[in-house]
């Protein structure tokens, strides 16, 4: 757990407060300076007198073990230091109190993670906005070349997936900008089809690449999820893989049911021969702090999406190897008949 700072001086008022202080109190800097610091905390003692001013009273660390104060969700123990800060003529004007608390604020942790989501939602809403203009000029040069060169016949193909990924993605941008929840859309869904039509979306990448693809479809049951949401976390891992293999590299992607109880599971298993990430099976939770090398990003959002639909991600690599993500989600109880 990470240390949390603030100064007093000697009048035992506060004149600096950490950002760190304030996700843990819930008390912002401007409310916090300027008032002495019992108001804040319980008083700090030390054989019977107040520790802060004895710091500076002594001129030497003060400190105290396993104290006793709140943070936002409830009482929490720390080990306190209180040290005098000396200026150029060695008196001591300010002391700083450290505190190093036994575990972290749960209302804190979650005010973080939260301020986290808010930031990423403004990034990609401008980034969503900002894509449509470009967009619409690519299109509309797309539909020229198909009705120019309409009698080439392989253009004209290659064209035909341009629009298809053009309108997919304004489709995208739309529905990201006007989508307020997670629930919408949520049927049925074949996921083996769906990887099919993954299949045409990427293979003009992965032609150009040079990259292999093996599809190993197994015999799977229909699942309740929303196939747009799905296709786009599929999509995030591929992109993810195709950009970590050079040319020759082999994409594979396959699909089985795991049985189980209380829940079966499908696995989507998306693996790649690129660098590795050089790390055993763990979940995705453990991975993706913070995203590197651009490849975060994608894996956030792809385990964000998989979770909402109460399932979860696994990440296995081992350098030099490659990487293989899995998703894991959750079959209703079947029926005779439901595998697909």
């Amino acid at each position: 757990m990470k240390t949390l700072s603030f100064t007093v001086d000697r009048n035992l008022r506060i004149r600096s407060w950490s950002d760190d202080l304030e996700t843990f109190t819930g008390m912002d800097a401007s409310l916090a300076i300027g008032k002495k610091y019992t108001h804040l905390f319980p008083q700090l003692l030390v054989h019977e007198k107040d520790a802060v001013a004895e710091t500076f009273d002594r001129q030497r660390t003060v400190s105290l073990k396993r104290h006793t104060f709140r943070c936002l969700s409830h009482h929490r123990q720390a080990d306190i230091k209180i040290s005098p800060i000396r200026t150029g003529d060695v008196s001591v004007k300010h002391v700083q109190v450290d505190l190093q608390p036994s575990e972290p604020c749960a209302i804190g942790r979650q005010l973080i993670d939260a301020q986290k989501f808010i930031a990423i939602g403004k990034i990609a809403a401008t980034l969503a906005h900002g894509v449509r203009n470009p967009l619409n000029a690519i299109k509309g040069a797309v539909v020229y070349l198909r009705d120019r060169y309409a009698h080439e016949k392989p253009l004209v193909e290659f064209t035909e997936i341009l629009e298809a990924e053009i309108s997919r993605l304004e489709n995208f941008i739309s529905r990201f900008l006007s989508t307020t929840t997670f629930d919408s859309d949520i049927a049925l869904v074949d996921v083996n089809e769906l990887i099919q039509k993954v299949k045409v979306f990427i293979s003009l990448q992965t032609y150009t690449r040079e990259i292999g693809c093996e599809y190993v479809l197994g015999e799977i049951p229909r699942i309740e999820i929303s196939a747009f949401h799905l296709e786009q976390a599929i999509l995030n891992i591929i992109n993810n893989a195709i950009e970590a293999m050079k040319s020759g590299g082999t994409l594979t992607i396959k699909t089985s049911l795991i049985p189980g109880a209380p829940a079966s599971f499908i696995a989507i298993e998306i693996s790649d021969t690129g660098a590795g990430i050089d790390t055993p099976e763990r979940s995705a939770d453990s991975v993706l702090q913070p995203p590197r090398h651009g490849r975060g990003f994608g894996l956030f959002i792809a385990d964000e999406i998989i979770k909402c639909y109460g399932g979860h991600l696994k990440i296995r690599g081992e350098h030099g190897k490659g990487t293989t993500v899995t998703f894991l989600l959750p079959v209703k109880e079947m029926k005779d008949g439901d595998l697909s």
